[in-house]
């Protein structure tokens, strides 16, 4: 464990804490109202915003125990090459398409606030716990750099470090945008 891991893992953690504080408080009603700036994320509601803000914090910690869980034989933030054999590619077949980025964009459009109150701040303890994960990292492991497009920031010049920090800056942001709207809708 490092100290610039535990910064990372303490940043991540005091954003979950207070999205479940300002989330746990509120009922159906709040979740229905719009998230001004959010308009474009599901439905721009308060809720599908929460949901769609949980989902990532979840995608953030299996980001990062993808990259502890690596075999010592390959490079720990390189993804696995896929080879199609050329009789296979011939007859179309490919290999499976991996555009993080693209897929994430394609998601905003399925947000609701048709969300049980209680879900999301159960989604958020859950994301919690996996990211723990970010603390255990070492000062090694934050100084690689992730493959390319493996992840959202990851442009194969970054460090692990600086798309974390990249990751939780733009969560930081959906979190504001909720404290704004939860705070209005009170």
């Amino acid at each position: 464990m490092s100290d610039r891991a535990e910064q990372l893992h303490t940043a991540a953690d005091e954003q979950i804490a207070e999205l479940i504080g300002l989330l746990s408080g509120a009922d159906e009603d709040a979740l229905h109202r719009p998230c001004p700036g959010r308009e474009r994320l599901g439905d721009g509601s308060i809720g599908a915003i929460a949901a769609h803000t949980a989902m990532n914090y979840q995608r953030i910690g299996a980001f990062v125990a993808t990259g502890q869980g690596r075999s010592s034989r390959h490079d720990q933030w390189q993804q696995p090459r896929r080879r199609i054999p050329g009789f296979l590619r011939a007859l179309g077949h490919a290999p499976p398409a991996h555009n993080p980025a693209g897929a994430h964009q394609n998601e905003h459009g399925g947000f609701t606030a048709e969300t049980d109150p209680s879900e999301i701040p159960e989604r958020l303890t859950c994301a919690r716990d996996d990211l723990t994960r970010i603390a255990e990292l070492t000062d090694e492991q934050l100084d690689r750099v992730p493959a390319k497009d493996s992840f959202r920031f990851c442009d194969g010049e970054r460090t692990l470090e600086q798309v974390l920090l990249a990751l939780l800056k733009h969560q930081e942001h959906q979190v504001q945008a909720l404290r704004a709207a939860l705070t209005r809708a009170r």
